[in-house]
């Protein structure tokens, strides 16, 4: 029976920010132009009612655009740092969940292959059971965490595996090194299994998303403070900084869930491997 683990606090809040729009069902470039368009829609009203306001209240005949710029650089450096490194982790935990998945699907097949030196009928129970894990991966486990679901499919077949190879007593010393190398490849199995079901919990925790997106705002509101004479050259320098800053904040939201949305790693390892178990003589 499929059993699902619920996922943990940074990604239910990571999700309440993302999921609660169902972006991630999005194509990415409809995405990409939400995001940009969105943003730029904000800080263009921002900007409006901002010069409006300080013009009112003669605000901007105080304001040095020396001042105000090196103000505003230093700000602008910790927030593209602190983006950044967000960037960077996000990025780096979807590679580390395409990896977990490529090395589990590299090592079932290794292992399937190694089977081979076991004696008869121990190997076709082993060799049907190694299949029957694979495949579900690709029907049980992938569309459970494209869910979200951190789930523990499949674990029935590992203990099963784990039990049989165990028990199994090599009569030769053919069929002790096999075993060996057989005991050795389930384990790295397993190690990679377990990476895989733990990058679906992978996600930006929720506060750091906050962090994100006030520091976006403060930044773009600096903007505003510089005196422009022309709205419009004031309008387009404002548009490139939040472009920009969109832009890096749809790269982060279309990492964040590893074998989520339009841009999630697909489950094609596996898929070749279990063509490859199939076709296996």
């Amino acid at each position: 029976m499929e059993a699902s683990l619920p996922t943990t606090k940074s990604a239910r809040g990571a999700g309440r920010i993302i999921d609660a729009r169902r972006i991630e069902d999005l194509p990415l470039w409809l995405f990409a132009l939400l995001i940009v368009a969105g943003f730029n829609a904000i800080a263009l009203g921002g900007l409006v009612c901002t010069r409006r306001f300080g013009q009112s209240l003669g605000l901007y005949t105080f304001i040095e655009n020396d001042t105000v710029g090196a103000i505003f650089s230093a700000i602008l450096v910790m927030y593209a740092i602190s983006l950044g490194l967000i960037a960077v982790a996000s990025w780096g935990n979807t590679t580390a969940a395409a990896a977990a998945a490529s090395e589990e699907a590299s090592h079932i097949a290794t292992v399937y292959r190694t089977l081979g030196g076991y004696p008869q009928p121990l190997q076709d129970d082993l060799k049907d059971s190694v299949a029957r894990y694979t495949q579900s991966i690709i029907e049980k486990a992938w569309p459970a965490q494209q869910r979200g679901e951190v789930t523990e499919a499949g674990i029935e077949i590992i203990l099963h595996l784990w039990s049989c190879i165990t028990q199994f007593e090599p009569k030769t010393v053919g069929q002790r090194v096999i075993h060996g190398q057989v005991l050795d490849g389930f384990n790295k199995l397993v190690e990679f299994r377990r990476r895989r079901i733990e990058a679906t919990s992978y996600a930006v925790p929720g506060p750091l998303w906050v962090v994100v997106l006030i520091g976006a705002a403060v930044s773009i509101f600096g903007s505003y403070l510089f005196k422009i004479e022309s709205l419009s050259v004031h309008g387009l320098l404002t548009m490139l900084l939040t472009t920009m800053i969109a832009l890096l904040v749809f790269f982060i939201a279309t990492t964040d869930h590893p074998y989520r949305g339009s841009n999630a790693i697909e489950p094609l390892a596996y898929e070749i491997v279990l063509r490859y178990l199939k076709g296996y003589k």
